[in-house]
């Protein structure tokens, strides 16, 4: 809870703005209440007295209520998106080692599941803060007695939340890891359907996912349960406070006529709004528990200290080639034989390279250890300039569930003129204008379904806006209708053109745009000059 609060506190301007929003709306709601007291006093004792500017005023300060209150919480959303959009790009620049079922739950479950805290908790804590606070004081000037009870009473409420509260965090925390786990298990499981399919195991593998997601049902049926159970509580507490109130000002207005009706009028009235707002907030306290269980998620990764992270990227300013490998070699953990071996290569500015050979040739374990994402057992990758940007194009691009904006931007503020150019240059800017919401229309699941082109589209929009120094492409187009792949291809023809780029080659006319193919077999380079294409198909693949 301190370490989101901290995160809360980065972005001082919107608590800032929280705490003066709220505060207005604490005085509205004791101006609003004092006014409704004194037009029922007006009306039962005072028949005759005009009431037309006494409801205008009190019609000025409800609107002013309702604009303060929503207000707070457009701020509270604000600051979630904000801090939703630093902590995935945080995610995604630690490059954890974690299974990939793991990484996608944690970058939209998880984060998604810390948003109550900024969105819903971080606005109630300020308007609970502020609006017993603003009570209590005019109580004391109007009526002292029902501002004792208030404080007397108040401190239950918080007791209770924060004893709900802890268990939800515990609850919370084991369903976000148990999810992570089962995410994981499902994507392997989908994985190798057909292998299970082949073996007859689909039955025994369809029983295992009815019990895990089953427990994980359970797991959220238990956090339900303490939310019913601590919403109960809080009802009682608040109901018992505000019948002590009435009782004390009843017995002070009929039986020992120390108050009047005014004054016990404001008495009744405030105590519902100052134990509702408490009360509020131990609703909000659980739902900001169970925020903390999913941010326990997302710190334990960034906090994680992986052995292998990867070390300093190796430079040498001197040597020519923008990438140079010498004599890597490359094996998978636990593996017995080396995926790559003894790769030496040198990487020109401005080469277009065509990486070639059979599917398990070490394609794509080499274009990794070029990115960096894997380090070489053996032999050295160094780099001309340290500062050497990379992009890359997959065949499966990932969308996050997430506005268009995101998506394109990867969580950073860029300038929407440069989003719409690159839309326009990739063929998505009348599509994505057409759309109610445009840039921040919702993509993904519960939100606007792309196509699969649409989809690699958005990511060559990514690789546009960065414009990276080398680009490696995992054959891109593969899979796409004539005029989806045509895009494609125009835009790395014209706004790469310049730019060091290596394509993993499934196709022969992918071969007919390098100036330098390289033929890898069993993990070795076999050639880094000729390539036997199929004659017969330029379109076909290349052998």
């Amino acid at each position: 809870m301190k370490r989101l609060t901290n995160l809360a506190l980065k972005y001082k301007l919107y608590p800032i703005c929280m705490f003066l929003v709220s505060t207005l709306l604490a005085i509205a709601v004791v101006v609003q209440n004092i006014s409704i007291a004194e037009i029922l006093n007006i009306v039962l004792l005072k028949g005759n007295q005009d009431l037309v500017a006494l409801l205008l005023f009190t019609l000025v300060i409800l609107i002013g209520r309702a604009t303060f209150n929503t207000v707070n919480q457009m701020i509270g959303n604000q600051m979630a998106v904000k801090v939703k959009r630093d902590l995935r790009r945080q995610l995604i620049l630690k490059r954890s080692k974690d299974p990939i079922g793991v990484q996608m739950n944690t970058l939209t479950e998880s984060i998604d599941g810390i948003v109550p805290f900024f969105n819903s908790y971080f606005p109630q804590v300020f308007k609970s803060m502020m609006i017993p606070f603003m009570i209590i004081v005019a109580m004391c000037f109007i009526h002292l007695n029902t501002a004792i009870i208030m404080m007397v009473t108040a401190p239950f409420i918080p007791v209770f939340y924060i004893i709900f509260g802890l268990k939800t965090r515990n609850e919370s925390k084991d369903k976000m890891t148990y999810l992570n786990q089962f995410s994981q298990q499902f994507l392997n499981k989908i994985k190798g359907l057909i292998t299970l399919k082949l073996f007859n195991r689909t039955d025994r593998t369809e029983a295992a996912l009815y019990a895990e997601s089953t427990t994980f049902r359970d797991l959220t049926m238990r956090i339900l349960k303490s939310a019913f159970l601590s919403g109960l509580m809080l009802e009682f507490i608040s109901m018992l406070g505000i019948g002590l109130v009435a009782l004390e000002a009843g017995l002070g207005l009929i039986l020992f006529h120390n108050i009047d009706f005014k004054t016990a009028a404001i008495a009744i009235i405030l105590a519902p709004e100052f134990y509702n707002s408490i009360k509020d907030l131990g609703q909000s306290f659980h739902t900001g528990k169970q925020s903390e269980g999913s941010s326990d998620v997302v710190f334990d990764v960034l906090d994680k200290e992986s052995k292998h992270d990867k070390s300093k990227i190796q430079t040498a300013k001197q040597q020519a080639p923008i990438v140079r490998l010498n004599q890597v070699s490359f094996k998978y953990e636990e593996a017995d034989t080396y995926t790559l071996k003894d790769i030496t290569l040198n990487i020109m500015q401005g080469e277009k390279i065509a990486l070639i050979g059979n599917s398990g040739a070490g394609k794509s374990t080499l274009a990794q250890i070029i990115t960096q994402n894997y380090k070489p057992q053996s032999g050295s990758v160094t780099f001309k300039d340290e500062a050497l940007s990379i992009g890359f194009l997959s065949q499966t691009p990932y969308i996050f569930n997430a506005s268009i904006r995101d998506n394109i931007t990867m969580f950073r503020e860029i300038d929407e003129a440069k989003l719409l150019k690159v839309l326009n240059d990739v063929g998505l800017k009348e599509k994505v204008t057409a759309l109610a919401k445009g840039l921040d229309t919702w993509i993904g699941e519960g939100g606007e379904m792309l196509s699969g082109g649409q989809m690699r589209r958005i990511e060559l929009s990514r690789v546009l806006l960065t414009q990276p120094e080398l680009l490696i492409f995992d054959e891109p187009a593969t899979g796409l209708d004539i005029k989806t792949e045509q895009i494609i291809q125009d835009v790395i023809e014209q706004q790469f053109k310049y730019t060091t780029i290596i394509t993993i080659a499934h196709r022969a006319h992918t071969i007919n745009r390098a100036n330098k193919c390289i033929l890898i077999e069993n993990g070795y380079l076999k050639s880094d000059t000729q390539v036997t294409m199929n004659s017969q198909n330029q379109g076909g693949d290349v052998t």
